[in-house]
């Protein structure tokens, strides 16, 4: 059986856990603190526990015919800055840990912020309700309208893609023709 991959806490988890670290699952934001991606990080998408390496989302390597593939980093490089709580177990366990060394946690698992969305960027109206729902009403039918044109534009690449492969076929006749 292997064991679990650890991996050191940030400096504010250390203090909110009173742990140094913690096995890593898929989910958690970790951090690469040295080597080559130093200052590089964002979520676990696997842990291999039989070599004790981590992948990371977004942190891959080109081979040789252009595709991209994982790459996997030794735990010892990273940092955990985020804690992935879906799983209640590992919050009660960091709990219990916690109530040994005196410090106290909440019984619910922190929020896990969610990442904020870029809103447009329109110009606020102020006056009335009405003078509110008439932007909506113009974007929609711009939106409907670009919905419109863009199937068009793709029936027409095909048919002149499928009058080129016409125009090929005949050049090629010819030339057997003339042989």
């Amino acid at each position: 059986m292997y064991s679990k991959v650890r991996v050191n806490l940030d400096s504010d988890l250390r203090k909110k856990f009173g742990v140094r670290s913690y096995p890593v699952t898929v989910g958690d934001i970790v951090r690469v603190k040295s080597g080559k991606r130093k200052g590089e990080g964002g979520k676990v998408i696997a842990v291999d526990h039989s070599s004790a390496m981590v992948s990371i989302e977004g942190i891959s390597v080109a081979k040789e015919d252009g595709k991209q593939k994982e790459l996997f980093l030794r735990p010892a490089d990273l940092v955990i800055t985020r804690l992935d709580f879906s799983r209640h177990q590992r919050y009660d366990h960091l709990r219990s840990i916690a109530a040994m060394k005196n410090i106290a946690l909440s019984e619910e698992p922190p929020e896990q912020p969610v990442p904020e969305t870029v809103e447009s960027e329109e110009p606020s109206v102020v006056g009335s309700e009405e003078s509110e729902a008439a932007p909506s009403e113009v974007d929609s039918t711009d939106e409907n309208e670009e919905e419109l044109t863009e199937p068009e534009e793709e029936e027409s690449e095909d048919a002149n893609e499928d009058d080129s492969d016409e125009q090929d076929d005949d050049e090629e006749e010819g030339v057997e023709n003339d042989q």
